[in-house]
């Protein structure tokens, strides 16, 4: 980097990939600017419905620290399911487990020679994501989860910042030899994501049941007829970074220990109709372009129209527990029947620039008709 990267440079990076969430993407930014520099950061917790961008997050985060050669010796990271922690591995505990993953990223990414004062630097400037740490909930269906408890007191090892003695080998004058290495946790940069999908109807019914101080706010909507004429209604609109109080955590089963080790949490916003359209036409891993690749091996070309696209965006804003996802579930359900015989695809049309397979609005319509 010819110039020091600062919270705003992360910001404008991860926006690229990261689309909508600015106010997490602000918060994320100082943490890794924070991390990058080695001052205290404050390890961050994601709250989100499934589809709205957690693991595209720590996804980017891994392009940022592979962006600049200065930032190589952040590159090792991982991301785990939190369930894969909660499983015991007879002979090893869970914070072993974890820095053995690490170990093994940092060999991949650095070769297998390397000395116990590489390694060390290497582990203690790792990031750790978790993903799905609500499944390590300690309570479920109402009942005591031993093994969500277990995982998170490993995990709060880690998060407090505490020295671990880590045993491994490591060469020095070109001898693998064994080695104790004691890590600094408190280095170590954790980003846990999670759905938290029981969370949002736990704190609706505190609200709607009156169980404490909170109440739903209303809101008036204005709505402008043809005609000229106005109507005002009120509604009452639920989003759960309104509402949520950390004691909401700690009944969902979060320890308390263990949400006061994140100086960070934040809420992911469901993504709207223009976000998803521009994820459906923009983003690498879209349906729309992996699709398109596979007419392309055919030698025939998938065109979407913009009308169509926005109505496949439209219809995957209305299902908003699942994100980003609802744009694959939708398109691929479209595309099914024209993948699998696309030369007798009545769709399929001969143009000037050879075979094409045309998607247009009425098409989607009819598709998602048939699917109500």
């Amino acid at each position: 980097m010819d110039q020091p990267l600062l919270p705003v440079d992360i910001d404008a990076f991860l926006a690229k990939r990261v689309l909508g969430q600015p106010d997490l993407l602000r918060r994320i930014s100082v943490s890794l600017y924070k991390h990058i520099n080695g001052l205290p950061a404050p390890n961050v917790l994601l709250i989100g419905n499934s589809g709205t961008g957690k693991t595209t997050l720590m996804q980017a985060i891994t392009d940022l620290y592979d962006s600049s050669d200065a930032l190589s010796c952040f590159r090792v990271m991982v991301i785990v399911n939190a369930n894969t922690l909660a499983v015991e591995v007879e002979g090893e505990d869970r914070t072993t487990r974890l820095f053995r993953k690490l170990e093994a990223r940092a060999r991949v990414l650095f070769g297998s020679a390397l000395t116990a004062a590489q390694l060390a630097g290497y582990l203690e400037n790792a990031t750790v994501c978790v993903d799905e740490v609500d499944k390590i909930s300690g309570r479920v269906s109402d009942k005591a989860n031993v093994a969500g408890i277990t995982t998170q007191y490993a995990l709060l090892t880690l998060l407090e910042g505490e020295r671990f003695l880590y045993r491994t080998t490591v060469t020095e004058n070109g001898c693998e030899v064994e080695a104790e290495l004691t890590l600094d946790t408190g280095k170590l940069l954790f980003v846990c994501g999670g759905a938290f999908e029981e969370l949002y109807d736990q704190v609706y019914a505190c609200l709607v049941n009156r169980r404490d101080d909170r109440r739903l706010k209303e809101v008036s909507e204005v709505e402008r007829r043809a005609d000229g004429s106005v109507s005002v209604r009120t509604v009452t609109k639920f989003k759960l970074r309104d509402y949520l109080r950390l004691a909401d955590l700690f009944a969902y089963g979060m320890m308390p220990q263990f949400v006061s080790r994140f100086g960070s949490i934040a809420m992911l916003d469901d993504l709207g109709k223009e976000e998803l359209l521009q994820i459906f036409l923009s983003a690498g891993n879209s349906p729309l372009r992996l699709c398109a690749d596979y007419f392309r091996h055919m030698g025939i070309t998938l065109r979407l129209t913009r009308e169509a696209a926005v109505a496949v965006a439209e219809a995957a804003a209305k299902n908003s527990r699942i994100g980003a996802r609802a744009l694959r579930e939708i398109f691929n359900g479209l595309i099914a029947p024209h993948e699998f015989d696309p030369y007798h695809s009545p769709l399929l049309a001969q143009t000037e620039s050879g075979p094409t397979l045309t998607l247009d609005a009425q098409t989607v319509a009819q598709y998602l008709t048939r699917m109500e």
